[in-house]
């Protein structure tokens, strides 16, 4: 019993840990959408569709986009260990 909680209390805690890079991650996105008057899901779509050019700020924000996909993934993979 003890070794069930201590894994749920792991994974909870990963989870945790999960959600402040995700906040760090769109905090820094706030930065760009700010400079360049755009939310990050219009330009994540131009920057797709090629319309955004080859800035460097464009590479970090789409590198951040994908950041917080990614954690969020994780944070989903994690929680289907405990259901």
């Amino acid at each position: 019993m003890t070794t069930q909680w201590s894994l749920v209390s792991t994974i909870e805690r990963e989870e945790k840990i999960c959600d402040l890079a995700q906040q760090e991650l769109k905090n820094r996105c706030r930065i760009f959408e700010n400079k360049y008057n755009l939310s990050s899901d219009e330009f994540y779509k131009l920057f797709q569709e090629g319309k955004m050019g080859d800035e460097e700020d464009f590479f970090e924000w789409k590198a951040l986009i994908e950041g917080i996909k990614e954690w969020a993934c994780t944070k989903e993979n994690l929680k289907g260990l405990i259901k």
